[in-house]
C-alpha cells in the first residue's frame, strides 16, 4: 500500500491536465499557482480519509479557491 501522505500528490500528477487547465483559466502566476495548490494539499491531507470522490473534491476545490482569488483582486484594482 502506497504511502498515506503521498496519495494527494499522486492524485495531482494524474489530473495534471485537467488542473492545468483549471489554473491557466484563471490567469495566475506561477507563483500564485504554486501557493493555491499548496494550500489545496494541506486542505486535502486533513480530510483525505473522508472525501468520496477526491478527483472531483479536488478539481472542484481548486476551481472555488480560483475564483474566490480572482473576485479579491476584482475588489481591489
Amino acid at each position: 500500500m502506497p504511502d498515506r501522505a503521498a496519495l494527494p500528490h499522486e492524485l495531482v500528477a494524474a489530473l495534471a491536465i485537467e488542473i492545468d487547465a483549471i489554473l491557466s483559466r484563471f490567469h495566475l502566476s506561477e507563483q500564485e499557482a504554486e501557493d493555491l495548490l499548496r494550500e489545496i494539499l494541506l486542505l486535502a491531507a486533513y480530510r483525505w480519509d473522508v472525501v468520496d470522490s477526491r478527483e472531483i473534491w479536488l478539481l472542484a476545490t481548486l476551481r472555488r479557491a480560483c475564483l474566490r482569488r480572482f473576485q479579491r483582486h476584482a475588489s481591489h484594482p
